[in-house]
């Protein structure tokens, strides 16, 4: 009997073959660089599903879950500090075409603010945030902050969510089907994984 799918059945999201993938060469040196690409490039490609990336891996490959959320930190700082550093390189002519101009001037204000009156401590607390902070590094760039010290402050705030979604993935799984959208994604991954390995065994 064959694993594959019913052609009537929904194609897997990106998300989830991605995962399967990804697990299949997790025995490769090349592997956690690999991973690193997704949130490196997480500043100017917000449409990466890198947060279910890391749930998903971290289910799949629950022993490795501290490497995981380490890749994401260190690469998630290394992806501000570039950013960053292109920000102050080339100015608006970058935002225009990176980021349509720039975020809104009312968002900006907000950042600002927060960034005068507690200085980088304002960076680390909205890395610790579930999505990247795409605004606040470029408010920083063009405050004309260190560098060095924006990569340090995101790396240093991404250190607790990207421990938590991976410790989370790899000892309590059966948690996250609490979310409708990550119970999607496990459901596919389950899905996928038999039809992976017939094809790696074929």
């Amino acid at each position: 009997m064959s694993a594959l799918p019913d052609s009537g059945q929904k194609r897997p999201s990106r998300a989830a073959r991605l995962v399967v993938s990804l697990e299949r060469r997790a025995d490769r040196p090349w592997f956690l660089p690999a991973v690193s690409i997704f949130p490196l490039s997480d500043y100017v490609l917000p449409f990466l599903p890198n947060q279910m990336l890391l749930l998903g891996l971290s289910v799949v490959l629950p022993r490795r879950w501290w490497q995981l959320a380490l890749a994401f930190v260190l690469a998630t700082g290394l992806g501000a500090l570039l950013t960053a550093f292109a920000i102050q390189e080339w100015g608006q002519p970058l935002l225009e075409r990176l980021f349509g101009g720039g975020p809104e001037s009312r968002t900006v204000a907000e950042v600002m603010t927060a960034i005068e009156r507690y200085g980088l401590v304002a960076l680390v607390g909205l890395a610790m945030l579930p999505w990247p902070p795409r605004t606040a590094v470029i408010v920083c760039a063009i405050a004309g902050l260190s560098v060095i010290s924006i990569g340090v402050a995101v790396a240093a705030g991404r250190i607790v969510p990207a421990a938590a979604y991976t410790l989370i993935g790899a000892r309590a799984p059966g948690l996250l089907r609490g979310w409708r959208r990550i119970d999607d994604l496990l459901t596919e991954i389950d899905a996928v994984r038999p039809v992976a390995v017939v094809r790696k065994s074929s």
